[in-house]
């Protein structure tokens, strides 16, 4: 993994003042002064009536429609990668993925025996990857492997939930969730991921969320378990 992780958020610019809107006021204020009140309401029944201003909503979208014009395109850019089997378990993280690459882009992540589809995503600061496998037995294979991590994972990321059958919060799948860490060196410091595997025991797919434990999660599951709970 990247010492990079995903790309940061930025916090927004504060919101000007609308000067538009100030000075149509202040021009309001002068035609009062120089043509009086009787002309003011005159003129305002033959105008055409002005455009509303655009009111802003922080509602979580319910349907694609409601989606902003950067999520609207970047689920479209990702259904493109994250097409047959994967499309379910990938369906509510389409319009917050970012630079996504499959087996076989250039630069691409590489397939592991018993892979048929890899596609490896930006989540924030978090690596967002989904897997097809040849068979429902190559994924249990894959699985193991991330059961005996639940248990290093007491150790290396306390706090970590034990790993059992689990259905998605939102009902798309439902099978394996497990939670785990290992550790690697970047730069040559030890460091400590953490991941979330979740899988669908109706077909031969699995998905998983990696993060650095201390930079990218602050030693805390909370952050992980949120995304996952609200997308998956």
């Amino acid at each position: 993994m990247s010492s990079r992780g995903g790309p940061r958020i930025e916090p927004s610019p504060p919101r000007q003042t609308n000067k538009l809107l100030l000075g149509i006021l202040a021009g309001l204020a002068a035609g009062l002064l120089i043509f009086g009140a009787g002309g003011f309401f005159a003129g305002r029944g033959t105008a055409p009536a002005a455009a509303p201003d655009p009111v802003a909503s922080n509602a979580a979208p319910s349907a694609p429609s409601s989606l902003g014009v950067y999520e609207q395109s970047q689920v479209e850019l990702n259904q493109a990668k994250l097409t047959g089997a994967l499309a379910p378990v990938a369906q509510g993280w389409l319009p917050y993925l970012s630079s996504c690459e499959k087996n076989g882009d250039p630069g691409g992540p590489v397939l592991n025996k018993g892979e048929k589809t890899r596609v490896r995503c930006r989540f924030d600061g978090m690596s967002a990857i989904f897997v097809e496998y040849a068979s429902v037995t190559d994924r249990d294979k894959a699985r193991v492997k991330t059961l005996s991590q639940n248990v290093d994972a007491r150790t290396l990321a306390p706090g970590v939930g034990p790993a059992g059958d689990k259905a998605a919060p939102s009902g798309r799948t439902a099978g394996s969730y497990v939670e785990y860490a290992y550790t690697v060196q970047e730069n040559k410091v030890k460091q400590t991921v953490a991941g979330v595997w979740w899988d669908d025991t109706r077909a031969p797919i699995a998905a998983y969320l990696l993060a650095f434990w201390k930079s990218g999660l602050g030693e805390d599951w909370a952050p992980m378990r949120d995304v996952w709970g609200r997308y998956a």
